[in-house]
């Protein structure tokens, strides 16, 4: 298993543990909106960040392969 499979798995994590996290799942709010919307929504783009840099990393790993 390559180092750039293990990055999207942080922001993963923390959606799937979410509903157990009990800052997170409770009745206040965070910028106006029930904190698991904003939670939610942050890791949503996190997860997005992570899956870019995981596959321009794969993509560098397969050049660095060719070039071999």
């Amino acid at each position: 298993m390559r180092p750039y499979h293990v990055i999207p798995v942080v922001p993963a994590l923390a959606l799937v543990f979410m509903p157990f996290l009990p800052f997170v799942n409770t009745d206040s709010l965070w910028l106006g909106l029930p904190r698991m919307m904003v939670w939610g929504g942050a890791w949503c783009v996190g997860l997005t960040v992570a899956l870019l840099a995981a596959e321009s990393l794969m993509a560098r790993d397969a050049t660095d392969e060719e070039r071999q």
